[in-house]
C-alpha cells in the first residue's frame, strides 16, 4: 500500500481532500466512485479528480464516471 492525496476538484478548485493508503493511483481515485482515464491535460472547468502520487511530484488525473457512480 502506498499514500496518495486524493482531490475532489470542480472549475480549477479543490472541493474536497484525502489522504487515503491505496494499491495504486486508479484505485486510490475510485474513493469517491467509478472513473474513466481521459487521454488529455487536466481541465480547466468542470469536475474531476487529482490524485498526487507518494513522491509528492506527480499527479494524475480521472474523470468521474457517470455510470454507477455516486
Amino acid at each position: 500500500m502506498q499514500s496518495f492525496t486524493v482531490e475532489l476538484i470542480r472549475d480549477g478548485r479543490v472541493v474536497e481532500r484525502a489522504e487515503i493508503q491505496a494499491e495504486n493511483v486508479v484505485e486510490a481515485a475510485k474513493m469517491w466512485g467509478p472513473v474513466t482515464i481521459p487521454y488529455a491535460e487536466e481541465p480547466d472547468i468542470g469536475g474531476w479528480i487529482r490524485v498526487t502520487h507518494p513522491d509528492g511530484n506527480t499527479t494524475t488525473w480521472f474523470e468521474r464516471s457517470l455510470s454507477g457512480g455516486s
